[in-house]
């Protein structure tokens, strides 16, 4: 994780560097409409950065770059200062690698044009160097760092002030390295110039003082490093304002020396004033750009949510009041891209703008076709031509997200999502529940000196929190993630084998987990029995319900898990008033249906066909190979006996059509009961493995193109999904033009659930996908999600077909007659099944049973 001093590092020096080139009378924009254009854009620009709206500024960045151009011409300085201003922004937000190349071409016209030795080459080398630096290439950025230290010198002088970036920036570097008797002199004459050239209330000034401030905090001279925090933070506060973000980086460092002196309260009201800086910052990213921008940026600002909770989790625990800061913090930042990302359906809903529809349908047409293309080979277009055909379906992909997102951002349903805290939500949990909401976090070292380390090995944190007692949280140190997340992916391999029956390792396995994570929980849940839980990390892998304890009793016995997205959920239950269409219901698709018999039956069924594929982008995913599932028939069959024809409509065989999904509008509860997938990492054109009866088989494929070329694909919602009719003969054939079957958790954001009370995805490892700490699980649980279900049921491994055709017909069993909530329904159907494979096989084994979650309103 980069820390967020090395992202202020980059801001803060190109700060100085825009301040200084911008002010030199050096720099002017004649006044043709062209290059007025590019002042005003110039302008708003500056303004924008002064306040740190950093998603603004980066707009018009972009519109600086690209009006520079037309005004000046590509070579020309001018647009090397605009190129290195949009760098700025990327930087900001968290995106290097978009950053590096705007660096790189900023130096290559300066040097082309200006000459080696002409002053602004410094700035360049500055630029990219830092740029480095926060990518750890230490030797590559010291390098550049004396060059440009040199060149400065040279041509301006010992004492001129665009000496002193590269004094500062090379004295960082020194830091980072831990050569601090290198580093205080370069920091220390820095300092000198910029109070001499600026005064000594200057934003750059404030810069050098706090660099200066951190050699002292790391040498444990914290009699020297305080004045100097103060002095930096008051000028950043007077000049920014009090909720710039670069304030938010001096609260921080100061909150953390207090730490390391024993005063932690004082530590810990600081840490909170800075969660509050970055929480309107958040805001702003999450309104205006794409979900891997949001990523980006969260993860940069990460490390202060990581020292707030690290802070309370050493030090203040024991008291009531910061535990409910930490808890509070946590609950509005968790999740909070998929909420982001969920508003999309609001402003369907609620906009009765054309443009959102428009853009919404594009953005879906765009994810069919990335979907389309994402498991072929590059055919006789070659490799460069078929990973540029991938790269501009994300630019256009990102570029149509970023859309929604401002569009939407009008209609969110942000205040109640932004008061919530464990008062709320305690008042929101039904009588004699509690919620179990975990954390993992790195642990901050706040006494660390020297080169001692101040990350430490990552951790479990739970909070819990008991319905109508906002006033009791309890935070519980479950010690170390990687210790844990080790012992989950021991317990995910013995679940897989399914040679071994019996399931011994399973138990085994289970029980570690138990003693891990359960066993320090049990105490400060009480008599309770119903459990609201949601997540993080790899524990979002794992059904609690199969931890058995020292008894050899299973959790699922005892306790009833509601899984949430996050815990602030709640809060929302009941608020989605509209309702669902007739259920639908898709089961045992023919996966070698042809052509002619699709066409005739979607005419017969009057469906929408899905046409919206380059037919110039044939697919190659020959080597998958799906089969009949003879249990998903009888499962719809006998769930659709529940419903009964004015409540259901049932779709088999030469039915279970993409276009089916697409062509509805929200079901109140859609089941699909089919093949599904989860691919991992594994490179796409070398895949061979056997799954249980409802996964994906793949055999090696013998397409040409596959041989010694693999595509590494990096967008998780490809990687997993569900499969309906059609798929094998689609991909025999490569014909571009017709849907494949293939319906990827990319394919599914495309659809508008909204009033839809649940999905239940009967199928091998449908809760699977890339686990992002604070965010979830990227796969169809978060595409559905955010398609707008209230509620999910899905499996975290590859499940047999009888025992779970079994266990959703009793499921739904459950729901007809003994009206009871759906979770509650699910547990039921478990227990009974766990009964019936232990009469079945002389086993209790979780593989048979133990798979499904249910996740969401109950």
């Amino acid at each position: 994780m980069l820390s967020n001093r090395q992202a202020f590092l980059l801001f803060s020096c190109l700060f100085l560097y825009f301040f200084l080139y911008f002010f030199s009378p050096s720099v002017c924009f004649p006044q043709s409409s062209t290059k007025a254009e590019v002042d005003a854009l110039y302008q708003k620009y500056r303004e924008m950065h002064k306040q740190g709206r950093y998603v603004e500024a980066l707009n018009y960045a972009k519109e600086l770059v690209s009006a520079g151009e037309k005004a000046f011409g590509k070579d020309h300085p001018n647009v090397a200062i605009f190129l290195d201003n949009l760098a700025e922004q990327y930087v900001n937000l968290g995106d290097y690698t978009k950053a590096e190349p705007l660096c790189k071409r900023s130096l290559a016209i300066r040097e082309k044009v200006l000459g080696p030795e002409h002053p602004a080459i410094s700035s360049s080398l500055n630029n990219l160097a830092i740029l480095y630096e926060i990518l750890g290439n230490y030797a590559k950025a010291e390098s550049l760092h004396k060059r440009a230290l040199a060149n400065t010198e040279k041509v301006l002088g010992l004492e001129h002030p665009d000496v002193t970036p590269s004094l500062n920036n090379l004295a960082h570097l020194y830091i980072n390295l831990g050569d601090y008797t290198k580093a205080e002199p370069l920091l220390k004459r820095s300092l000198a110039i910029r109070e001499k050239a600026f005064g000594p209330r200057h934003p750059v000034v404030s810069t050098s003082l706090n660099n200066l401030a951190r050699l002292y905090h790391l040498l444990g001279d914290y009699t020297k490093a305080e004045p100097l925090y103060k002095r930096s933070l008051a000028i950043r506060e007077k000049v920014l304002g009090p909720e710039h973000p670069s304030v938010s980086t001096s609260v921080n460092n100061l909150a953390e020396l207090y730490a390391a002196s024993d005063d932690f309260w004082r530590a810990h009201n600081l840490v909170k004033k800075a969660q509050q800086i970055d929480d309107k910052l958040i805001d702003q990213v999450m309104g205006f750009t794409n979900e891997a921008q949001k990523m980006k940026f969260l993860s940069i600002i990460s490390g202060n949510l990581h020292v707030f909770i690290s802070l309370i989790n050493q030090y203040l625990s024991s008291n009531l009041l910061a535990r409910k800061d930490a808890i509070d913090v946590w609950l509005k930042r968790k999740g909070v891209i998929l909420q982001a990302q969920k508003r999309f359906q609001e402003t369907l809903i609620y906009s009765d703008d054309s443009e959102v529809v428009n853009t919404f349908q594009a953005l879906a047409k765009t994810r069919a076709r990335l979907s389309q293309i994402a498991f072929r080979g590059p055919g006789k277009e070659g490799m460069e031509t078929y990973r540029k055909w991938v790269a501009d379906l994300e630019v256009q992909k990102e570029r149509l997200e970023a859309k929604m997102s401002q569009l939407s951002h009008a209609f969110a349903v942000q205040r109640k999502i932004a008061m919530a805290d464990s008062e709320k939500v305690a008042m929101a949990l039904p009588k004699n529940s509690a919620l179990l909401e975990f954390v993992r976090i790195k642990r901050f070292n706040f006494k660390a000196k020297g080169k001692e380390k101040q990350w430490l090995p990552p951790r479990y944190i739970v909070f819990v929190l008991h319905a109508g007692k906002g006033d009791r949280v309890g935070m519980i140190d479950l010690g170390d993630a990687i210790n844990i997340d080790e012992t989950i992916a021991e317990f995910k391999r013995e679940i897989s084998n399914t040679k071994k029956i019996r399931g011994t390792g399973v138990i085994e396995a289970s029980r570690k987990i138990y003693d891990l994570v359960f066993l320090k929980i049990k105490k400060e849940l009480g008599d309770v029995k119903n459990i609201f839980i949601s997540p993080d990390g790899n524990l979002n892998l794992i059904p609690f319900e199969v931890l058995q304890n020292p008894h050899g009793h299973f959790l699922i016995e005892d306790f009833t898990f509601n899984y949430l997205a996050a815990g602030r959920d709640v809060l929302r239950f009941g608020e989605i008033k509209e309702k669902g269409n007739i259920s639908l219901l898709i089961g045992d698709p023919d996966f070698d249906l042809e052509n002619t018999d699709k066409d005739s039956t979607i005419m017969r069924l009057a469906l929408r066909k899905k046409n919206e594929i380059d037919p110039n982008q044939a697919m190659d995913m020959r080597g998958f190979q799906f089969t009949r599932i003879p249990g998903t028939r009888e499962e719809v069959q006998a769930i659709y006996g529940f419903f009964g024809d004015k409540q259901a409509e049932l779709y088999i065989d030469k039915e279970a059509l993409e276009e089916v999904l697409y062509s509805k509008d929200a079901p109140s509860v859609l089941h699909i009961a089919t093949h599904g997938f989860f691919l991992r990492d594994i490179e796409l054109a070398d895949m061979a493995s056997e799954l249980l009866d409802r996964g994906i088989v793949i055999h090696p494929s013998n397409a040409p193109n596959a041989s010694g070329k693999k595509v590494k694909m990096n967008n998780p919602l490809l990687l997993s999904g569900i499969v309906l009719a059609g798929a094998n003969n689609a991909i025999k054939s490569g014909d571009t033009e017709r849907s494949d079957g293939i319906i990827t958790a990319e394919k599914i954001l495309g659809l508008r659930l909204r009033g839809t009370d649940m999905v239940v995805l009967s199928a091998c490892d449908t809760g699977l996908g890339e686990v992002k700490a604070g965010e979830g699980v990227y796969g169809l649980r978060r595409a559905f999600l955010q398609a707008g279900t209230k509620s999910l049921v899905m499996s975290l491994w590859s499940v047999p077909d009888t025992e779970t055709k079994e266990l959703m017909v009793e499921f739904y069993k459950n729901i007809k007659s003994r009206k009871i909530n759906r979770c509650k329904a699910l547990r039921l159907a478990a227990l009974r099944e766990m009964k019936i494979v232990e009469e079945r096989y002389g086993t209790n084994n979780p593989l048979f049973w133990g798979a499904f979650i249910f996740l969401g309103e109950p």
